[in-house]
């Protein structure tokens, strides 16, 4: 795996972990479904998210890309 250790942290999202999005707004990460295994050449695409957003409680899914950071793992 020759992903950047400053990306890293995107392949040990879980459910329950609550994080930033780029956009600003919070959210709780629902689901996540992760390219592990799957033929992405040499660097493995992070994974893909689903979560319900802090502010309004709509559902969404996007890649974990769109996370700035993480706020709160969950235990």
């Amino acid at each position: 795996m020759t992903m950047s250790k400053k990306n890293a942290w995107r392949h040990d999202l879980k459910p329950g972990d609550l994080v930033m999005m780029k956009h600003g707004g919070m959210a709780l990460i629902t689901k996540v479904i992760s390219h592990d295994g799957e033929d992405f050449a040499e660097d493995p695409s992070p994974p893909h998210i689903e979560m319900t957003y802090c502010d309004d409680a709509e559902h969404g899914s996007c890649s974990s890309w769109r996370i700035e950071k993480m706020l709160s793992e969950t235990r």
